[in-house]
Parts: C-alpha cells; sequence; structure tokens
C-alpha cells in the first residue's frame, strides 16, 4: 500500500474515508479501555484477580501504539505542513511536534518498566497519560493546547500573581488569628492550606477565622480570589475564540484562492479538506463555508447609479 493511503488512514480521523472513521473509532475505544484498565487495576482485589487478562491487554496496547506512533513518522512527510521537505527531516519535525511526543509518552513507560526497577503503581499512573492521545481524534483539544501553548508567559505571570497572594493572605490571617487559633493557624505555612482553599473558592471549612479582624480580612481575600481565578479562565476563552477564528480566516482565504477561477475542482477540494482537519475545522463547517463563499463569488457587483457590471 501506498505511504500516502496509510497518510489518509492513519491521519484521517473522524473526517476521513470510512476505513480511517473505523482505524480512529477503534484506537480511540483501545484508549478508553486503557483508562478504565487503570482505573480498575489500582483495586487490589480487581488486580489479583485478573492480573494476567490485565498484564496481556498492557502487552496489545503497547504493540497496537508503538505500530501507530511508527507508521504517523514514517507518513510525516505526507502531511501538508511539510510539504516540500526532504522526507527525514518531515520525520524529524513530526518526533520533535507536542502530539508526537504525547504519542511517545504514551508508550514510554511501559518499555522503562521493562528496562528499569520502577513501583508499578506509579507506571499504572503514567498510562493514564494515553488519554492525552485523544488529541488525535477530537481537534478541540488540540486547538486548546494550542492556546495553553500561545498564552503561558500570561498564565504563569497570572499564577506567580496567585501564589504571592497566597502567601501574603497566608501571613496576615497568622498574624491576626494565630493567638485565638494556635490549632489552625499554627504557622505561616499551615496558614497556607486556609489561603489556597479561600483564594481557589473551594472553602472546605475546616479552619475558619474566629476574630472580627480576620473575617473582614478573610472577606477581602475572598474577594480577591474570586477576581484572580476568573482571570485565567476569561484570557483563555478570549484566546480560545481568537484561535478558532484564526483558522477560519486561513481557511477562508485558501477558499478564496482555490474559487478565483470561479469554481473548485477535486483537487482544491482535497486540499480545503486536508486543511481543515489541519486546523481542526470540521466537515460540516467546511461546507457551510464553501457554501457562503460560493454564493459570494456568485454576487456581481453593479454601479449603483446605472446598474451595469462592473468588471
Amino acid at each position: 500500500m501506498r505511504r500516502e493511503r496509510w497518510y489518509q488512514l492513519i491521519e484521517g480521523g473522524f473526517s476521513g474515508s470510512r476505513a480511517s472513521w473505523w482505524i480512529a473509532a477503534a484506537l480511540v475505544m483501545l484508549i478508553l479501555l486503557n483508562a478504565a484498565a487503570v482505573i480498575l487495576a489500582s483495586d487490589p482485589a480487581h488486580l489479583s484477580r485478573f492480573d494476567r487478562p490485565f498484564h496481556a491487554f498492557e502487552l496489545f496496547s503497547i504493540a497496537v501504539f508503538t505500530v501507530e506512533y511508527l507508521l504517523r513518522a514514517w507518513v510525516a512527510p505526507d502531511n501538508p505542513r511539510y510539504h516540500g521537505q526532504p522526507a527525514w527531516q518531515a520525520r524529524l519535525r513530526y518526533l520533535c511536534s507536542p502530539v508526537a511526543v504525547t504519542d511517545l509518552i504514551a508508550i514510554l513507560p511501559a518499555y522503562l518498566g521493562l528496562m528499569l526497577t520502577i513501583d508499578l503503581r506509579y507506571l499504572r499512573l503514567l498510562r493514564l497519560l494515553r488519554l492525552l492521545k485523544l488529541t488525535h481524534y477530537f481537534r478541540g483539544l488540540g486547538i486548546f493546547v494550542t492556546v495553553i501553548q500561545s498564552e503561558a508567559r500570561t498564565l504563569l505571570s497570572g499564577l506567580f500573581t496567585m501564589l504571592i497572594l497566597v502567601v501574603v493572605a497566608a501571613s496576615l490571617m497568622y498574624g491576626v488569628e494565630h493567638v485565638a487559633q494556635p490549632e489552625g493557624f499554627g504557622s505561616i505555612g499551615e496558614s497556607l492550606w486556609w489561603a489556597v482553599v479561600t483564594m481557589t473558592t473551594v472553602g472546605y471549612g475546616d479552619v475558619t477565622p474566629v476574630t472580627p479582624l480576620g473575617r473582614f480580612l478573610a472577606a477581602v481575600i475572598m474577594l480577591l480570589g474570586v477576581g484572580f481565578v476568573a482571570l485565567p479562565a476569561g484570557i483563555l476563552a478570549a484566546r480560545f475564540a481568537e484561535e478558532l477564528q484564526a483558522r477560519r480566516d486561513q481557511l477562508t482565504a485558501k477558499m478564496d484562492l482555490a474559487m478565483s477561477d470561479g469554481s473548485v475542482n477535486p483537487a482544491e477540494l482535497a486540499d480545503l479538506a486536508a486543511l481543515s482537519r489541519e486546523l481542526g475545522v470540521s466537515h460540516e463547517t467546511l461546507e457551510r463555508m464553501l457554501h457562503t463563499e460560493s454564493l459570494r463569488h456568485l454576487v456581481v457587483p453593479t454601479c449603483p447609479h446605472c446598474g451595469k457590471k462592473i468588471e
């Protein structure tokens, strides 16, 4: 089978052919079953009873995920993102991409377990990282990862500010409540627990201020916590909307170029479909955009005075 055909089968996902749809569905099911196996194996009773089936299923999963990883690396030169690059360079760039690193993380713990002495409890927990492989099939997750990467500095700045406020809040409450509640605010370190659960609006209620000044400070800290915790969510929501619009604008520009001659031929349509999959735009959205663009290109501008067509 040609490499291009393998690329369509592996990377087509739920938006590709029927065969690629079934491959994607099988891999998603395998990923979910791996997560279920980790959860069940955390119970000693289930682990002792089904130890051999769990081990056989793990070996099968590793074999499948390894073959998938190697296939994705092999077909990387057919990815439009690496068009025009030598095969070795395309594969190297793919292997360094976040999605390929995620695939490697999904299988690496199992091989490390065979070569090194690792606590099996931690090894089973690492298998849950295979859920990250779902970004291959649910493009919204990939967009979210892109947004996190692009706003990493802003989010880290917000996190650093939150850490400073937590320490300041813990120090203030220690100074105010230490005498009244030495068991709850015995030190600044112990007060950090109260500051974290209060500023994140969790509020377990196991430690609460009792002095009037302590309650006043707690009210101020709660109000600050609501604002600062909501800030990263607002940043992510705005950036997420911008990322979606930027991807649709990129697809629209490609459509305009394809429709410059008045129609979209099969090759151009295939390129648009490939670009939409890469950008995480659904097939239904692509069809709606194509319909809208075709209607827009059918409208012939006319002079508002004489009514003649403008060439």
